[in-house]
């Protein structure tokens, strides 16, 4: 493919982003009932293509690496033979391959999926679609995996909340297994807000229910968790974070909270522990809990 050709699927996509985002700005709660056929436009799958490609990364349970696809199989017939399964909605995702990472300064491991390539860009072409619509909906205290947010923006807020407003008192939170305990029923009635595409819909549960595959034994996923390394987990961590999000925002406690992903931080004048009780009630209504030795109390 030339770089010009290239250069304009990207712009075409941009354009199609826009349009979306204006659509969902114009209307909060509006429900988008036509995304699936946009998921496998040529565009929108060699960008995402382009986007997985630039990530690189370890390939699936299929052992086919990038070099393999383009080599063996060809870029072109390799998004057009996943064009046509989801067009057909023949697609069906595989298990993630489940390997373990170490915790910098940890002795505990974490669990990181790894999609096969084909799912991966099949994810980023949903990512694609559904980030310009939830992102009209989040709120400025959520940082991670967001387009001009990062680490560094949270840290920024932290340090103005302490100077400049004074609130000294920090909530360190930690929530158990937080990936793992994400409910699909709960989750995808959350993405149901905006997406009422059945089609949508009926692919994030399939990659919800692809299972993990761990020294060649295949485990069913059940009715919680999303796999620590999809394309499209960060998307759906700040959909169901969201929510909690949203009931700070509306408790009228009067502090700030700094959210990262699954990891935050709330920060106070004094009634730490009244506030934290209150954080506490509002996760269980996500069938969530607060690691009880992780989480701290303290003083900037």
């Amino acid at each position: 493919m030339s770089a010009q050709k290239a250069m304009n699927m990207h712009k075409k996509v941009r354009a199609l982003q826009g349009k979306l985002s204006c659509a969902a700005k114009q209307s909060l709660d509006r429900r988008f009932g036509a995304l699936y056929d946009k998921l496998y436009r040529e565009d929108v799958l060699r960008v995402a293509w382009d986007l997985v490609r630039a990530n690189n990364g370890a390939p699936g349970v299929d052992r086919q690496d990038f070099e393999y696809i383009e080599k063996e199989i060809g870029v072109e017939s390799f998004l057009a033979q996943l064009r046509e399964e989801l067009r057909v909605q023949r697609y069906h995702p595989q298990p993630v391959l489940r390997c373990w990472i170490d915790k910098p300064g940890k002795p505990e491991k974490r669990p990181l999926g790894i999609p096969v390539i084909r799912d991966r860009v099949a994810q980023m072409a949903a990512k694609l679609i559904m980030e310009p619509i939830f992102e009209t909906n989040f709120l400025p205290c959520s940082h991670g995996f967001r387009p001009d947010k990062s680490c560094h923006t949270a840290i920024d807020e932290i340090r103005r909340a302490i100077t400049f407003d004074g609130l000294t008192t920090v909530i360190d939170a930690d929530i158990v297994g937080y990936f793992g305990n994400i409910r699909h029923d709960l989750l995808l009635k959350l993405i149901g807000r905006r997406i009422s595409d059945k089609r949508m819909l009926r692919l994030l549960r399939a990659w919800l229910k692809a299972g993990v595959m761990e020294d060649g034994v295949y485990e069913e996923s059940g009715e919680i968790g999303s796999p620590q390394g999809g394309v499209i987990s960060p998307l759906l961590s700040n959909i169901y974070l969201h929510s909690f999000d949203t009931m700070f925002a509306q408790s009228g406690i009067k502090g700030k909270l700094i959210r990262y992903a699954d990891d935050f931080v709330v920060l106070v004048k004094g009634q730490g522990r009244r506030v934290l009780a209150l954080i506490r009630k509002m996760l269980e209504r996500l069938c969530l809990q607060m690691h009880p030795e992780k989480t701290r109390i303290r003083s900037a």
